[in-house]
């Protein structure tokens, strides 16, 4: 079995519109309600763990009878925000994640998520069925996999106002292996001109969308910072900065989902530096491209579009000093300063830096496979 998200644009009328907002509304607020009961709790018995672990919380039914208005939203979705807001509070103590905040109206993003109930959310001929709003006009822009059965839907509303419905699937799928006598391979260096080099020399010639419209995005945020807050003039120049950084996303999306199918359709075995792009980011004259760029994203999409065509992605060790050693004889420099763009080694091999450090990923993915392979045919064999 194989669980996939398929995301589709929503175009709700205006009953349903309405009711998509009441239920962002209810869902928030019973999110705070238990955060807030959580922390009184907490306060309350800290000093008592038995009780604390014995007490039973206020459930969405029991909220219902205080507030009457949550009757008319999706149940379902309500109980999924007091889920998650309990899985919250679990995932702090367990220290994998950080304490929940409140959830307030005024963020840019709303949400709220629904579970199947008696094939309650399915795709009709002119639209998707969701529960409490009926049949919603939507823009099938592809199918979904055969036999596919939907386990959930969220629905969510971006800075822009558009709606959207991101339907979570499990289908069964037959899994896919390669088998040639000889692999197409290809490495890639993460480069902050041109986003990659790869391993035959070429550049993947990201365009820049962030950095090209630096100045047409600061021009809309200074109009923004001159209006009053809460007026129709703000609200109206607010969702003019939001259409530009939507537009930036889109087409960043876009190159990266065409890029990352390029290389799929092409190669076997694809190779990628793994990178602390966080640590990266601290740096205040890279910070900004780095952020453009992507390549955490851009990896994620190789990684599932990989899977599902049956290829391989190998991922370098970060700590694989792949542009200190010689893609020729092997050799390995004590130190390559960042500032040196091209790579000189004794043995006569003098190359572009980032070329020659594809080379080595491209290498070493290539060893990584073929140990795997002659694994795999021992194991057969025994």
């Amino acid at each position: 079995m194989k669980r996939k998200g398929y995301k589709f644009r929503l175009y709700p009328n205006e009953f349903q519109e309405i009711l998509i907002n009441k239920t962002f509304g209810c869902t928030r607020q019973i999110h705070n309600l238990l955060l807030n009961e959580k922390e009184s709790v907490y306060d309350l018995y800290k000093e008592y763990p038995e009780l604390l672990k014995s007490h039973t919380y206020l459930t969405p039914a029991y909220y219902k009878t205080i507030y009457p208005y949550l009757k008319e939203v999706d149940s379902q979705a309500l109980t999924s925000a007091w889920l998650n807001m309990k899985n919250a509070f679990s995932n702090f103590f367990n220290k994998t994640h950080n304490y929940p905040n409140y959830k307030s109206k005024k963020n840019t993003r709303q949400s709220y998520t629904t579970h199947t109930t008696n094939e309650n959310i399915r795709l009709e001929s002119n639209g998707i069925q969701l529960p409490k709003l009926g049949v919603v006009k939507f823009r099938k822009h592809r199918e979904l996999p055969d036999d596919a059965v939907i386990k959930a839907a969220t629905i969510s509303k971006n800075a822009s106002g558009k709606y959207y419905v991101s339907l979570r699937i499990e289908y069964e799928k037959e899994i896919l292996h390669i088998d040639k006598d000889f692999q197409k391979v290809i490495g890639l260096d993460f480069s902050l001109n041109g986003f990659y080099v790869s391993s035959e020399g070429k550049k993947a010639n990201y365009p820049m969308y962030y950095m090209n419209s630096l100045e047409k995005l600061a021009k809309a945020q200074r109009r923004l910072s001159n209006k009053i807050k809460g007026s129709k003039n703000y609200d109206k120049q607010k969702l003019k900065v939001a259409k530009i950084h939507e537009k930036i996303s889109n087409q960043r999306n876009d190159f990266l989902h065409q890029e990352s199918r390029r290389l799929v359709n092409n190669y076997e075995i694809i190779c990628v530096e793994t990178l602390d792009l966080t640590e990266m980011m601290k740096n205040k004259y890279f910070s900004k491209k780095i952020s453009d760029i992507s390549y955490n994203r851009f990896v994620n999409y190789l990684s599932y579009k990989c899977e599902d065509a049956g290829k391989t992605l190998h991922k370098v060790d970060k700590y694989y000093a792949s542009s200190k050693i010689c893609s020729n004889c092997g050799a390995k420099k004590k130190t390559l300063p960042l500032s040196q763009r091209v790579y000189s080694c004794e043995c006569g091999n003098v190359m572009d830096r980032d070329h020659n450090a594809a080379i080595n990923i491209a290498t070493q993915g290539m060893i990584s496979y073929l140990n795997k392979t002659i694994e795999a045919g021992t194991a057969l064999i025994a």
